[in-house]
C-alpha cells in the first residue's frame, strides 16, 4: 500500500484543529485506519485463490452536552480502497464545519417525545433500516439455529414486503451512482464466486444469502460466506441493494409526506435525515425488534410552520410490522458503506435505497446521563460566546 504516513498526520492534526474554533464541542476526534492484506485460499477441491484486498476508513467525530445531561454525538465516516481515494482535505475540512454546526442545534433542540405515526427516511438513512432490520433476518446461518427467531425461515414464495420493493445483494457490483461500494469482492472467504442474489422480488421472499453451511431448501452457497480472519465463515451481507417500483420525484415525496399527516390528524411527522447505525435482536430469547439510532431528526409541521430540529430520539419496532408500513419511494439511490459486526465478525458492507415514506413509524425516547455541561468554558474560550450555529433547514 502507498501510504504517505507524516502527509496523513499533518493533515490529521489539521483537521482536527478545526474542532478547536467551537467551544462548545467538548470531546474530538479524526482518524484513519488504513490497511491491506492477501490472503490465500487453497482447498480439496482444485481451488486455489489468491486475494489482495486493501481498505482505508477515515472517521471524523464530535460530542457535546445538552443542559440536561444527553451526550449528543455526530459521526462521519469515508471509506476506500486507498488513503488517495478518500474526499480531498477541503472536503472534509467542510464536514468538520458541518459536524460542529450541527453539535450546536441539536445542542439547544428540544428532546422528542415518544411518536407512532407518519415518517419518512433519506435514502441513507433507508438504507441503514434494510440492512438492520431485513438484512441481517436474510443471513443464511440464522435459519438454522434453533436459538434464532427465525422470522423468515418459512416465508419462502410469501409476500415479506410491499410489491413494490425489491431487494438484491450483489457483491460483484463495484460502484452505484458514482460511489465505490465497500461492501464489494470477487470470491468469498469459502472460495465461492461472489454472486448477485435477489433476495425479495417484488415483495416476495426467494433467497437466503448463503455460506457452504447448507440450510432447509439452500444445500449451496451463493457466495456470501464471509468471516474476519480466525472466525468461521457465515452468511453475511455484501451489497444490499432495495429498488421500487412505485416511485415519485424526491421533490414530490415531501410533499406526500405533508398529505399523509394530514391525513392522519398529526400534528407534525418526523423525517428521518441520517442515521448513525444500530442493532436488531434475532434470537429467541429476546424480543424479536430491533433499535435504529439516528442523528439529525426533524419535526415537520402539517400547517407549514418550519421544520423543526430535536433530539434524543430512537426508532424502534419488529421488522414484519415495520416493513409493511412503506407507502412510497423517491426515485434516486443513496449509499451507505460501513462495516457490521455479527458472529464471523467485523466485515465491510455497503446498502442503497432511495428516501422512503412510511405510514407509521414508532421512535422512543433516548437515555440520557445526568452529567451538566461544564460551568466555565475551556482555556483559550474565555472571551469567545458560547456558539449559535444552527443547521439548515431540513428539505425532505
Amino acid at each position: 500500500m502507498s501510504f504517505d504516513q507524516n502527509a496523513w498526520a499533518n493533515e490529521i492534526r489539521r483537521l482536527s484543529a478545526g474542532f478547536m474554533k467551537h467551544r462548545d464541542v467538548y470531546e474530538s476526534i479524526v482518524y484513519l485506519q488504513a490497511g491491506s492484506n492477501r490472503s490465500y485460499l487453497a482447498t480439496s477441491e482444485g481451488t486455489a485463490l489468491e486475494q489482495p484486498s486493501a481498505m482505508s476508513r477515515l472517521m471524523i467525530e464530535g460530542q457535546t452536552r445538552a443542559d440536561d445531561g444527553m451526550e449528543l454525538l455526530r459521526v462521519e465516516t469515508f471509506q476506500a480502497s486507498s488513503p488517495d481515494q478518500l474526499p480531498s482535505e477541503a472536503e472534509l475540512a467542510a464536514k468538520v464545519q458541518k459536524i460542529s454546526a450541527d453539535l450546536a442545534a441539536l445542542r439547544t433542540a428540544p428532546a422528542a417525545e415518544p411518536y407512532a405515526g407518519p415518517a419518512m427516511l433519506s435514502g441513507r438513512a433507508a438504507a441503514v433500516f434494510f440492512h438492520e432490520v431485513l438484512g441481517h433476518r436474510l443471513e443464511g446461518h440464522r435459519q438454522r439455529d434453533e436459538r434464532e427467531g427465525q422470522t423468515f425461515t418459512k416465508k419462502i414464495n410469501q409476500q415479506v414486503l410491499p410489491a413494490f420493493l425489491t431487494v438484491v445483494d450483489d457483491p460483484t457490483l463495484k460502484e452505484l451512482n458514482g460511489v465505490k461500494l465497500a461492501g464489494t469482492y470477487d470470491f468469498d472467504d469459502e472460495g465461492v464466486p461472489a454472486t448477485r442474489v435477489p433476495a425479495v422480488e417484488n415483495g416476495i421472499l426467494k433467497n437466503f444469502l448463503t455460506s457452504r453451511m447448507p440450510i432447509t431448501g439452500f444445500s449451496h452457497s451463493n457466495g456470501h460466506g464471509r468471516k474476519q480472519a480466525g472466525l468461521m465463515p457465515t452468511g453475511r451481507q455484501g451489497n444490499l441493494i432495495v429498488t421500487s417500483t412505485n416511485t415519485v420525484k424526491d421533490a414530490e415525496l415531501g410533499q406526500k409526506f405533508i398529505e399523509e399527516i394530514k391525513k392522519q390528524g398529526k400534528p407534525y411527522g418526523l423525517y428521518f435525515e441520517d442515521i448513525q447505525g444500530g442493532f436488531t435482536l434475532t434470537t429467541r430469547a429476546q424480543p424479536q425488534a430491533f433499535q435504529v439510532i439516528p442523528v439529525m431528526v426533524w419535526r415537520v409541521y402539517a400547517d407549514g410552520r418550519p421544520d423543526e430540529l430535536v433530539r434524543g430520539v430512537d426508532i424502534v419496532g419488529t421488522p414484519l410490522a415495520s416493513l409493511n408500513n412503506i407507502m412510497l419511494t423517491g426515485d434516486t439511490l443513496q449509499v451507505f458503506n460501513g462495516v457490521c459486526g455479527a458472529e464471523s465478525g467485523q466485515v465491510p458492507v455497503s446498502a442503497a435505497a432511495p428516501a422512503m415514506l412510511f405510514s407509521e413509524i414508532e421512535v422512543q425516547k433516548r437515555g440520557k446521563g445526568t452529567q451538566r455541561p461544564p460551568l466555565l468554558p475551556p482555556p483559550g474560550f474565555e472571551n469567545q460566546t458560547a456558539s449559535t450555529a444552527s443547521s439548515p433547514q431540513a428539505k425532505p
